[in-house]
């Protein structure tokens, strides 16, 4: 089945309990291009703003500039992977759903009956468009000791969205490029991961006791556990040398 030319079109909005002026809209088209580039339209709108007073908006960490254009190019494989989701999704008339879809040459959206793996597949699909519209950094994970209110840096990891691959850096210099399959486990692990701790603990507030953490963004700090699963973590045990 070809799909040169072909529009998809993929309409996402935040679930109904996140609040402004968190709460957006955002829109992806894809569509692969006679000479094998796969064209992305991606436009993001904050909504339900304007009974918020612009200081409480800034106090959020956000702006009134916050809405977001971009076109450009994404790795194939992001249509690959709609594909094959589409493939094995029931559809039903459009509801009041997260997810809508449109298909190549339709003028109606339609609903996945059941939208969990379309939520998180569009939720990454948005955060590959912010990376590469330069609107947002990947991800960064820092390992290190937390000594007093000293942090002594051992690993870097950086997470690309766009590329689905995980690029590691120990103080040497030397870097480690880890794929696709490697990246889906990883983030699986580490979504888990960070629920647990954030279900009993404010992630967003400095530790106050000395250890080995995770430094993410320079915002979230995570305890160093060792012995979790998956070749990413694997090599960070194996590297790490922490005490």
């Amino acid at each position: 089945m070809t799909t040169i030319g072909k529009k998809y079109s993929i309409l996402f909005q935040t679930a109904g309990d996140i609040p402004a002026p968190h709460a957006f809209h955002a829109l992806v088209r894809l569509e692969m291009t006679s000479g094998g580039k796969l064209k992305a339209e991606f436009t993001q709108e904050y909504i339900d703003r304007d009974e918020i007073p612009l200081d409480e908006i800034e106090a959020e960490g956000f702006s009134e500039k916050d809405d977001f254009s971009w076109k450009g190019n994404l790795p194939k494989f992001w249509l690959d992977n709609l594909l094959l989701i589409h493939q094995k999704t029931e559809w039903i008339e459009a509801v009041n759903t997260q997810v809508l879809f449109m298909e190549p040459e339709a003028t109606e959206w339609i609903s996945p009956k059941d939208e969990k793996d379309w939520i998180r597949f569009t939720e990454e699909l948005i955060q590959a468009c912010l990376e590469e519209g330069g609107k947002e950094l990947q991800m960064e994970m820092t390992l290190g000791s937390l000594e007093k209110n000293n942090f002594y840096e051992k690993i870097r990891l950086e997470w690309s969205f766009s590329r689905r691959e995980v690029i590691a850096q120990k103080l040497s210099g030397e870097k480690v490029v880890f794929e696709r399959n490697d990246w889906e486990e990883g983030q699986n692990q580490l979504k888990s991961w960070i629920e647990d701790e954030a279900s009993w603990k404010d992630l967003y507030q400095l530790p106050t006791s000395r250890g080995n953490y995770w430094l993410m963004n320079n915002e979230i700090w995570l305890p160093y556990t060792p012995n979790q699963k998956g070749k990413i973590w694997e090599w960070v045990d194996s590297e790490a040398h922490l005490k």
